[in-house]
């Protein structure tokens, strides 16, 4: 799209963090090959360091300050009389931190032409579509190779739809201390009140709505989900999407977004990609959050079973709606041409330059084929963070210009670029797909690459034929045995036949064929897998767990009846109480429970912090009493909320909703985010320094007699043999159930062996 303006004067474009470089670069050059005179205002940062010296570009850098802000120099800088504001015919933020600065500006100057991208929008919004589909990934001038999966899917199926509209929320992210991060919130917020501010454009492909999110600090992925959320609501002219059926991608994010701003009667399909599901399901907001999106969802998608098995673990109860489609290969855009010597000499990388991609233990091997092969070479093409470490490592062991790093190239030119090259080598530890290892064989070009998950998958059964996999490995010895004995039988590859069976599975006709047949409603239901059974099932094992303490006590004795020798009470398994209240180890705890419960034992699990076995795989038979509420009602803890928290946080929301009112400025807005800032750190300083040093003194002593009336009652101590205290705010519990009841055996250490003797019965 044309970057064309009808203002006069200069261009001044400010771009005042780390992240979006690239985008910059585009659009600062895009201006200077029309013509249009360029103020480029950037921080003084070494990511700035290689700017192309563009014809009317004039470049200013302004210094950050101790916290790294460059926010008051920058607007000194503008707003001075002689600044590059005057005389400019349009503004663009082209990032995050940039958009409080453009606030101060057009306050100086309310008629300034602004944009957030340098595109002419025309007024245009996003319209009601047949197909609506969500990413957080998708190719923009920031990140021109972001997405291409999500852009093969929607090239799948575009000629069944009339009207596809492309909806990418676009991280605007970047470092930012705590005042800069409140300004970018306030004025970012304004500015998505204009819809003519984002970019609606035309492609291909369908519609593409690109919906910034100046994001600089990420808590967590349910504050993330929202933020995501709030900005593309903004950019809906009904504040919803208007399509029968949403393809969304991730379910955090895009699954967030069609289940909150979808019709209700939308039929939502979810594609996972995702190789950072472990960390969501690590903070218990983004787990319910993710489980809310499978609930919602029609149909549910993994381009890998990996994805699939690791999802179905956590919400086993969806199981039956969650199943593998894999990712659309368009093997159009490629042709078999590559011409490999036998020797495999060049080695190609395609990717980031990131640590779990492998690429350092990757040089290191290259380097020890280096001393056997002086015409070997290795290029990696892509960009990263591991970038200058590893051109400072090729420098150490010697390899000149045998090592390269190229920056990343389009899509429509990774086809050539695999005919120059002999060997596709990837040493990554996880891929959830790996469409690269399928994009080199449509190219005819061999591949190494790790056992990765993804693409075990992809080379299954074909494997020996395409080139070979590997394991996962930090050693580099164990990717330069690889290499030996892959070229070692070179004549044994077919590559031309791995085509075949990859095009038969990844095609763009295959998977998209697949994908309308879902979109409609027309697949098959998901058919849980059957597990081979080779003899009866265990009634105990399936038995409740009520049922399975005499079933496994009757298992017990006859086992003793057998040796002759165990007593009474070796043959019962029994019932334990484990008291932990405030566990530091939940899963330490838990893993000792589930062991109990498997030899029939009944468990009772005392606790006052019940989210803390959300994730710790507690066994269901285990037996969870909370007095966690009752502690909450507490008249001295109660009591501290309210008065350093809800009192003032109350004042506060207040204070905010009248500041959001004042549309036209900022800054009473911001001093309320200033002002709530500083009162979270003095509450939680008081929480922490003053009341939880005296809390924490009688607290084992009302929770013992909290304990005294809510829990010990639930429980049959006259039937319980052994008391386990998990920590120390138990104790007093603990000492106290020892006293009442001397046959206890009360002990701090967890250990299983007066419960080896018991049969494990699942």
């Amino acid at each position: 799209m044309s970057t064309s303006t009808t203002g006069n004067g200069h261009v001044l474009y400010l771009a005042l963090g780390e992240y979006r470089v690239r985008a910059t670069k585009a659009h600062v050059e895009t201006f200077a090959s029309e013509g249009r005179p360029v103020v480029l205002v950037v921080a003084d940062r070494p990511e700035w360091d290689d700017l192309p010296d563009l014809p009317g570009v004039r470049v200013l850098r302004v210094q950050r300050n101790k916290k790294g802000s460059p926010w008051r120099a920058a607007r000194r800088l503008l707003l001075a009389k002689d600044g590059p504001l005057q005389g400019a015919g349009l503004l663009v933020a082209g990032d995050a931190q940039a958009l409080p600065v453009a606030w101060a500006a057009l306050r100086r100057r309310p008629g300034l032409e602004f944009r957030l991208e340098p595109y002419d929008n025309g007024g245009r919004v996003t319209e009601p579509a047949d197909l609506a589909v969500i990413s957080p990934w998708y190719p923009s001038p920031n990140n021109p190779f972001a997405g291409s999966f999500v852009q093969a899917s929607t090239e799948a199926v575009r000629g069944h739809y009339d009207r596809i509209s492309i909806l990418h929320t676009e991280d605007w992210a970047g470092s930012a201390p705590a005042l800069l991060e409140d300004a970018i919130r306030v004025t970012g917020d304004r500015f998505l009140d204009r819809p003519e501010l984002i970019p609606v454009i035309d492609t291909p492909d369908g519609v593409l709505t690109r919906v910034p999110v100046p994001l600089t600090t990420r808590r967590g992925y349910f504050a993330w989900a929202a933020a995501q959320e709030a900005a593309l609501r903004k950019a809906l002219p009904t504040g919803r999407i208007e399509a029968p059926v949403i393809h969304a991608h991730t379910a955090i994010y895009g699954g967030v977004h069609a289940m909150r701003l979808g019709r209700p009667d939308a039929r939502i399909i979810v594609t996972e990609h995702s190789t950072f599901l472990e960390k969501i399901f690590k903070q218990p907001a983004g787990r319910r959050l993710y489980d809310e999106v499978l609930h919602r969802a029609d149909e549910f998608l993994c381009v890998g079973s990996y994805l699939r098995d690791q999802i179905v673990r956590e919400f086993p109860h969806h199981e039956g709606k969650i199943r593998v489609v894999p990712n659309v290969i368009d093997f159009d855009r490629f042709t078999p041409e590559a011409k490999p010597s036998e020797k495999l000499l060049n080695w190609l990388y395609l990717g980031r330059l990131i640590r779990h991609k492998g690429v350092l233990p990757l040089l290191e091997a290259f380097a020890l084929v280096a001393e056997k092969e002086p015409e070997a070479t290795l290029t990696m093409v892509g960009s990263g963070f591991l970038e200058d470490e590893l051109r400072a490592r090729g420098e150490e062991l010697g390899l000149g210009d045998r090592f390269k790093i190229l920056p990343p190239v389009p899509p429509e030119e990774v086809n050539g670029l695999m005919h120059q090259y002999d060997l596709l080598v990837h040493a990554s530890r996880f891929e959830t797909f790996g469409m690269t290892v399928v994009e080199a064989n449509a190219a005819g070009l061999p591949v190494l690459v790790t056992r990765s998950y993804g693409p075990d998958e992809t080379l299954e059964g074909i494997e020996d034929l395409a080139g070979a996999l590997m394991d996962v490995s930090d050693d580099p010895h164990v990717i330069a045995d690889a290499y030996w004995a892959l070229r070692a039988r070179f004549h044994e590859l077919d590559l031309p036949k791995a085509r075949a069976a990859l095009l038969a599975k990844y095609s763009r006709e295959v998977v998209g064929r697949r994908l309308i047949e879902l979109y409609e409603g027309r697949a098959p239901a998901v058919e849980p897998p059957v597990a081979e059974v080779d003899e009866p099932a265990d009634e105990v094992a399936a038995a409740p767990a009520e049922e399975a303490v005499p079933a496994a006590a009757a298992a017990a004795e006859g086992a003793a009846d057998g040796a002759g020798a165990a007593s009474d009470e070796s043959s019962d398994p029994g019932r334990v109480v484990i008291l932990a209240y405030t566990p530091a180890r939940p899963h330490r705890v838990a893993n000792f429970a589930n062991e109990l419960v498997k030899r029939g034992v009944h468990v009772d699990l005392v606790t006052a912090r019940t989210a803390a076995w959300t994730r710790s795989r507690l066994d269901p038979r285990v037996a969870l009493l909370t007095i966690e509420d009752a502690e909450t009602s507490l008249v001295i803890p109660r009591s501290e909320r309210f008065v350093v928290y809800r009192a003032p946080r109350a004042v506060l929301r207040r204070a905010d909703r009248l500041a959001e009112r004042q549309r036209d400025k900022a800054v009473p807005e911001l001093a309320v985010k200033v002002a709530r800032r500083a009162h979270n750190k003095v509450a939680h300083g008081f929480h922490k320094k003053v009341f939880q040093r005296g809390y924490r003194v009688v607290r084992p002593r009302l929770l013992a007699k909290i304990a005294q009336h809510e829990a010990l009652p639930q429980l049959r101590l006259d039937l319980t043999q052994h008391v386990f205290l998990a920590d120390t705010n138990a104790t007093v519990t603990a000492w106290r159930m020892a006293q009442e009841h001397p046959h206890l055996k009360v002990t701090n250490s967890m250990d299983l062996r007066p419960f080896e003797h018991l049969p494990v019965l699942d």
